[in-house]
């Protein structure tokens, strides 16, 4: 339409995640609760700015994105980290949730529990009885949870997402959700992403957002996000069937070719999270491997001690 100006109000985009969240997910979205945003990482660090102050405390569970390092220093709060456990079946996924330090972190004071579901780099899906467990101490300590579902678009089938905010009053008292199409249909570039809200008191203080998030996010990328959302649904499928083939492949090399690395195939996404440590490449084994390789590999230490 020979329009690319700055992007102005745009009721399709809360409208198209609305019809993708009901046939996705069956997650009934309030399409007036949806916010523009440039993308995830700016979200979360406006929201923070919203509802924390500077020294604030913060949760997150390593290893993790390790952008949500750079958000926390960007917005001054404290970090807690309860990291995930490898105690689990290493055949199957071992990372398991730390329950007691995340309660005793719960009643420590922390202000916002920034969760990644699904999980970057882990491929961990939270389970139903996971996400009530967090919603129940959030309401108890009255603390606001902030779900990153970005990678939602791109869950395999054999453990379904649930999204944060699907699960009733209290999930919608406690919680705000930050997604994109930007990972499942690979338009990060375009810069668009949404924040969801489901009651009208957070709905309400969302509205103290800067009005400038909104048309920091692209024209061009708000109506591709308005196009994965409303029609994207059969490429997607296909793409996923595509990543299901990759990671059945990937675990069939490695157990052929390179039975010491560990991996344990994700159930979302199309991150492989190698466990190199039985080959001793150092403290930078991704900077071995590119260099000797020639594949490059993103570090562990990025995303945790």
């Amino acid at each position: 339409n020979s329009d690319l100006g700055y992007l102005d109000s745009i009721p399709e985009l809360g409208l198209g995640f609305k019809k993708f969240a009901a046939e996705r997910w069956n997650w009934k979205v309030d399409e007036k609760q949806v916010h523009v945003a440039t993308d995830v990482g700016v979200a979360v660090v406006e929201i923070l700015r919203v509802f924390t102050k500077p020294g604030d405390k913060i949760l997150i569970s390593s290893p993790v994105y390790h952008n949500f390092y750079t958000w926390i220093n960007e917005t001054k709060l404290t970090l807690v980290d309860v990291p995930f456990e490898r105690i689990g079946d290493e055949a199957v996924n071992p990372w398991v949730i730390n329950w007691e330090a995340i309660e005793s972190a719960y009643s420590s004071g922390i202000k916002v529990h920034l969760l990644c579901s699904p999980h970057n780099p882990l491929g961990f899906i939270y389970t139903k009885e996971d996400l009530l467990r967090l919603i129940a101490l959030a309401k108890k300590h009255d603390v606001l949870v902030i779900s990153d579902e970005i990678h939602a678009p791109l869950t395999y089938k054999e453990q379904p997402f649930i999204p944060f905010l699907s699960l009733g009053d209290a999930a919608a008292e406690v919680g705000i959700a930050v997604s994109a199409a930007s990972k499942g249909w690979n338009i990060a570039g375009l810069k668009c992403a949404i924040i969801i809200s489901q009651s009208e008191k957070m709905h309400e203080k969302l509205n103290q957002l800067p009005p400038a998030l909104h048309y920091r996010a692209s024209l061009l990328g708000a109506f591709a996000t308005v196009a994965a959302f409303e029609k994207g649904e059969p490429w997607l499928d296909q793409a996923i069937e595509i990543l299901d083939e990759n990671r059945q492949l990937i675990a069939n090399l490695i157990s052929a070719r390179i039975p010491a690395v560990k991996y344990a195939m994700p159930h979302c996404s199309y991150l492989a999270w190698l466990d190199v440590s039985a080959l001793n490449l150092g403290e930078d084994p991704g900077a071995v491997l590119i260099e000797k390789a020639k594949v490059a590999f993103n570090s562990g230490h990025i995303y945790g001690a």
